[in-house]
């Protein structure tokens, strides 16, 4: 080593030792960190590990909706619940408890895996559940069953006609502090409510049914449309003519994207604002709009999904009862919803009704109507069903819908179903976060034979019924909204019914 070296290497050693020193306590600092995030993540498997240590998912026996309240109130994790039995996901020390207090608790999963979960609740037409359809089937109740899938194996299940819910990490239930407000029998016809029910129009109706079956690429009420979830284009073409309808009412409209399976899919949301005290509180009047039939898949996304029953029906019945509602003034505030992905395991109204829960938005109560149109002739004898579930606020709202068919003299045999109600449509979301719902769909017993076929079509419908829901829609949701007393000048927006195109 030269003088030179010395000093060029004395000068260079110092700055090299503190870039050394500077590199060292990075890498000191790096692994510091790695251990500490290691150590966080060995934690946080470690707790999840023991916070599912021994849960099962476990089937319990319960007698009325008091109980079933009382016991959510504990903490346990119910994630449904049908008449006389419904489904959690429990401890060892939980299922020994619930034992010990007289319920029934079958083990339906000893390692319970509580995001993969399913309920078949089937439709008249669905397929059953049979050998090789799903790893993992669980009976449940009377006619369902619970099922173990991922997403894809669940898409597939779908595809081949079996019809799923997505159930819930966790079931919200309504406590002492619940928005819903007590509602009363509604005794004599209000002449206000009785003009509106006299203002809804058949031909409007079948008109909605017809743009919302087609393509607009095509002749006018063609019956190539969809409205496939997955299909960009025709769900694009729905959702669009949906607000442009709100939006010639004058009302404030909106599109609400979620993401499925990586594909974006848009709620439609328009509102009708109430007037203080009470326009916080809000009346829902819903219907899903996507569609689906044998010939649509993620992988043939364009295939003709007319959907003229399930649902352009119930969509029709929410634009005409917009169109009449927006006429008048109501206390509350009315939101016409129209949901995506319900094809999908309620994807749409799921996200929804998830979102209003957590900003703690005050639904007092949702009509939702889900193939409306439909009845064999003979005897078209126009009874309907009337789903209100286990929950008393959702049994006093279907007792209004009721109320209302014999008030206003409507041609409808209506049904009240309690235990037993399906949760097979968008009112099961907003059950599932603990808001008051209803479903108002067709007879059971009489089922459309085209459901979630290309036959699925304006011409096998019977608009007569279609119409006297719509009614009934009407007249329940002015109830529940408060109409009051100083209506608007109505609008008398009738569209041109377009006989070109789409």
């Amino acid at each position: 080593m030269t003088s030179e070296d010395i000093v060029l290497g004395s000068d260079t050693r110092v700055t090299i030792g503190r870039a050394q020193t500077h590199q060292n306590s990075s890498v000191r600092r790096r692994l510091g960190l790695s251990v500490f995030t290691t150590c966080v993540l060995v934690f946080l498997v470690a707790s999840a590990a023991r916070a599912h240590a021994g849960m099962s998912l476990v089937a319990v026996s319960y007698d009325g909706w008091g109980q079933l309240a009382a016991l959510a109130a504990t903490g346990l994790r119910i994630v449904h619940y049908q008449g006389k039995v419904f489904a959690a996901l429990c401890e060892d020390e939980q299922i020994a408890a619930l034992r010990r207090r007289g319920h029934t608790v079958s083990v339906l999963d000893s390692e319970a895996s509580p995001d993969d979960y399913y309920l078949v609740d089937p439709f008249p037409g669905d397929a059953s559940v049979g050998p090789g359809m799903a790893a993992d089937v669980y009976p449940y109740g009377e006619d369902d069953s619970i099922i173990r899938a991922d997403p894809s194996q669940a898409g597939q299940l779908a595809r081949r006609g079996l019809g799923l819910v997505k159930l819930p990490p966790m079931i919200a239930f309504p406590d002492t502090a619940s928005c819903g407000t007590a509602l009363d029998a509604l005794g004599q016809r209000d002449p206000t409510v009785q003009a509106m029910v006299g203002l809804v129009s058949p031909a409007l109706l079948e008109e909605h049914v017809c743009k919302l079956q087609d393509s607009d690429a095509m002749t006018y009420c063609n019956e190539l449309g969809t409205r496939f979830s997955f299909s960009p284009d025709g769900l694009g073409e729905a959702a669009a003519y949906l607000r442009g309808q709100y939006q010639m009412l004058g009302l404030q409209v909106a599109y609400e994207p979620f993401i499925h399976s990586g594909t974006v899919m848009t709620n439609v949301v328009a509102e009708l604002p109430g007037s203080d005290p009470d326009r916080d509180r809000i009346v829902i009047l819903c219907a899903h709009y996507d569609s689906i039939s044998e010939l649509s898949s993620p992988q043939n996304p364009h295939g003709p999904a007319p959907g003229a029953d399930d649902n352009a029906s119930g969509c029709a019945a929410v634009l005409e009862a917009a169109r009449i509602l927006s006429g008048y003034r109501f206390s509350k505030t009315l939101r016409f919803v129209h949901f995506a992905g319900e094809e999908q395991y309620l994807r749409g109204s799921a996200d929804y009704a998830r979102q209003m829960h957590e900003r703690g938005e005050c639904i007092d109560g949702v009509v939702n109507l889900d193939m409306i149109a439909f009845e064999s002739i003979p005897p078209a004898d126009h009874t309907v069903e009337i789903h209100a579930g286990d929950m008393p606020a959702s049994q006093a709202l279907a007792d209004v819908m009721i109320d209302s068919i014999a008030v206003y003299g409507l041609l409808l045999q209506p049904q009240r179903i309690a235990s037993g109600a399906t949760w097979r449509s968008d009112h099961g979301s907003f059950w599932a976060q603990g808001y008051a719902a209803i479903l108002g769909i067709e007879d059971f017993d009489d089922f459309n034979p085209a459901y979630h076929s290309t036959g699925d079509v304006l011409s096998n419908m019977q608009p007569e019924l279609m119409a006297e829901f719509t009614k009934a829609a009407v007249a329940t949701v002015a109830h529940l909204a408060g109409v009051m007393r100083t209506p608007l000048p109505f609008r008398t927006y009738l569209p041109s019914i377009s006989r070109v195109g789409g």
